[in-house]
């Protein structure tokens, strides 16, 4: 196993039962593909650390072959921490070359005890300095196929400040699989409403007399957070290939090849 090369985003959920749990949710890049089993491994301490915030490492599986690319992709794993210790105050996510610390707000600990039990009820979602979600859009979708060949990343808008004229920036698009690795922005991205959901696609290749067209499209639903930080979801993406530039080619000028998407829908605080 090895740390990952950078995380992103933390995520803390209390899931009050008793004693209670927390739910952990981390996300980050690590170099190429091929990567396996992410998981959060815990410090050990001989002692409770006194400032109350526990250490894990954010590591995973390298692939045991040269990665095809080393393109920047992205992983994400989620921790269930059994029992919580009633005098955590937050965690601390250790990867290759840094940390990120995410804190449980004082109010999460006032209320984590008040209703003591065996079923398992989400109270409060916290969040990088004390964020607590409600009702949101999704500012991340990550898509990933079966057999973990093909992965994409969409940002409906970039994350960060407003542009000068006060507006949301452009949106990004990113594909890693058998065609290639492709980064899309702005005008290079076609969204479209339909009954499905959104329509979202892009060109890899515009096609010639001698080389066939190229698309990539996939099927965005409308996704409702509610009081989640995260929502998991199934859709589709289509190849789309063109026949070329062929005068009097009869038959259909495009054919089509369907793969199933395990989709996440995320809200990343912008800090």
């Amino acid at each position: 196993m090895e740390k990952i090369l950078e995380v992103l985003d933390v995520e803390l959920f209390v899931l009050e039962n008793h004693p209670p749990k927390l739910r952990i949710s981390a996300s980050g890049n690590i170099p190429g593909e091929g990567w396996t089993n992410p998981r959060l491994e815990p410090f050990v301490f001989i002692q409770p650390p006194p400032d109350g915030i526990y250490d894990f490492d954010f590591v995973a599986d390298p692939p045991h072959q040269e990665p095809a690319t080393d393109a920047i992709t992205p992983i994400g794993v989620v921790h269930l921490w059994d029992p919580l210790p009633p005098d955590a105050k937050g965690v601390r996510i250790h990867v290759k070359h840094d940390s990120k610390k995410a804190l449980l707000g004082n109010s999460e600990h006032s209320e984590r005890n008040s209703s003591p039990g065996n079923s398992e009820h989400p109270k409060r979602n916290c969040s990088l300095g004390n964020f607590e979600h409600s009702g949101r859009n999704p500012s991340r979708f990550t898509f990933i196929d079966h057999e973990s060949v093909k992965r994409v990343v969409f940002f409906p808008q970039a994350l960060g400040p407003l542009d000068a004229k006060g507006k949301p920036q452009e949106a990004s698009l990113e594909y890693t699989g058998p065609e290639g690795h492709f980064v899309f922005r702005g005008a290079q991205i076609t969204q479209q409403q339909t009954v499905m959901g959104a329509l979202i696609s892009v060109n890899f290749r515009s096609g010639a007399a001698d080389e066939p067209s190229l698309d990539f499209a996939l099927v965005l639903p409308p996704v409702e957070l509610g009081e989640e930080l995260r929502q998991d979801f199934k859709t589709m993406s289509i190849l789309i290939q063109g026949c070329g530039f062929v005068v009097n080619h009869p038959g259909a000028r495009l054919t089509y090849k369907t793969a199933n998407l395990e989709g996440i829908a995320e809200y990343i605080p912008v800090l």
